[in-house]
């Protein structure tokens, strides 16, 4: 998928990545070896960038446009 598109950085692209496939934050926090507080904040970030409200409304934005 093209994130770029999205104006989504490379951390922010790999964060969208993992929450489409159901991976809780502390998950993903592992996965990228950083802190669940941090994936919070890429999270709200990533929710500012596209205007959705949360996780279901950001998997379905992406669904619909892969």
């Amino acid at each position: 998928m093209e994130f770029e598109a999205l104006a989504l950085t490379r951390r922010e692209a790999e964060i969208v990545r993992l929450v489409t496939t159901g991976a809780s934050n502390v998950a993903i926090a592992l996965s990228l070896e950083i802190s669940p507080g941090t994936v919070k904040k890429h999270l709200d970030n990533i929710y500012a960038k596209l205007g959705v409200s949360g996780r279901g409304a950001l998997t379905a934005l992406v669904l619909d446009i892969v």
